[in-house]
């Protein structure tokens, strides 16, 4: 759907067979009593192997029923990338509500979604959900970006910015008088080096915050060499993502996505994305969940920051085979470092992607960036 449909879900009117169960989603206790907001230190990062194995070992334990998507490339170590699914409660067909908690979306914060998924799964809350619910955990969207310590897959697209009208592609007028300083084609690189960033700042300053943040952040479609690069097709995240959803939503009312992500928001501090209109039943369910952490934007907004989101690609999704599905999606994002680190890196990685050598010294620098 074009980005002016693809926003609402198709919540209302005849079409519809019975209530959406958005009370099945309600907190047991109000938001000021809900305990702390810290989450408990993840597990020390290792490799993308080892924590898949892990989880898998982990999710069976606690009793889910798995599932997989291999991926047809292979990571460095030369063994096989796969997302996997591991669904807990009300079987599928007969859950009323599902909750589907997914990480590795950006490739290499995966990690981080890693460690909280694992202590999802180590909490024993999935073996007593409600009669009706379901909790479906999407381990690794994009494995190859977490394997090879890449925010995007394997043909350099950002998946977070692929879901979107491959005929009818966004606009971001003025990337292209930043994809020679984003995308160096030079022989050597040090990742330590900030001085592009002047660069950078003064293009800032010229354009201002909003169409800074929409050129540097929200997704380009002309440059498939180039960051933030949202794709020209259907990804093969996109792709298994839309199965996972087709398989694992099935006589659901009800569905919430949880993305977890690491990135954007003030260091160590929980901020959570929405993209919903104040008055849509998601928004509200939003803001009682998270009414200290939230940011959301509105669907009609005339020039948003970001295309292609995943958020309103599964309403999208469901307004075109669950007609009287609602959804909720939040992008669940622990900041990391300033955007200025941010850049650095994915600038960094970009040039190593094309230019160098991922076993060099430099190369381990970036991965460690990463």
């Amino acid at each position: 759907a074009r980005r002016a449909a693809v926003h609402r879900p198709a919540i209302d009117g005849p079409r519809r067979r019975r209530p959406a169960r958005w009370d099945r989603f309600s907190l047991d206790t109000p938001s000021t009593d809900r305990g702390p907001t810290v989450t408990a230190p993840i597990a020390d990062i290792t490799t993308y192997q080892v924590e898949r194995a892990l989880f898998i070992d982990e999710a069976r334990s606690a009793g889910g029923e798995l599932s997989a998507h291999l991926h047809p490339m292979v990571g460095p170590d030369r063994l096989a990338l796969a997302t996997d699914v591991a669904r807990f409660g009300a079987p599928i067909g007969r859950a009323d509500s599902v909750v589907m908690v997914s990480s590795g979306l950006h490739g290499v914060e995966g990690h981080a979604g890693h460690g909280l998924q694992r202590q999802l799964l180590a909490s024993g809350r999935l073996g007593s959900l409600p009669t009706g619910m379901a909790v479906v955990i999407v381990h690794g969207v994009n494995p190859y970006g977490w394997a090879w310590s890449r925010r995007v897959d394997h043909e350099n697209v950002d998946v977070n910015r692929n879901f979107v009208d491959y005929d009818d592609l966004p606009t971001n007028p003025l990337y292209s008088e930043l994809d020679a300083v984003l995308n160096p084609s030079t022989v050597e690189l040090d990742p330590s080096s900030s001085s592009f960033l002047d660069e950078i700042m003064g293009f800032w300053s010229r354009v201002g915050d909003h169409t800074a943040m929409k050129t540097l952040n929200g997704g380009q479609y002309q440059f498939p060499r180039g960051v933030q690069y949202g794709g020209d097709h259907m990804t093969w995240s996109r792709r298994t993502l839309e199965a996972v959803w087709e398989e694992q939503l099935v006589g659901a009312d009800a569905a919430v996505a949880l993305d977890i992500h690491t990135g954007l928001g003030p260091t160590g501090r929980l901020t959570v994305f929405q993209t919903a209109d104040e008055d849509e039943p998601a928004a509200a369910l939003g803001a009682d969940w998270y009414p200290e952490h939230l940011y959301r934007a509105d669907r009609s907004e005339a020039d948003p920051i970001d295309h292609g989101l995943m958020g309103p690609g599964l309403d999208a999704w469901a307004a075109d085979r669950r007609e009287s599905m609602r959804t909720a999606a939040f992008v669940l994002e622990f900041g990391g470092l300033d955007i200025a680190h941010g850049v650095t890196a994915f600038r960094a990685d970009n040039w190593l992607a094309h230019h160098g050598d991922r076993n060099s010294d430099t190369g381990q620098q970036i991965r460690q960036l990463m």
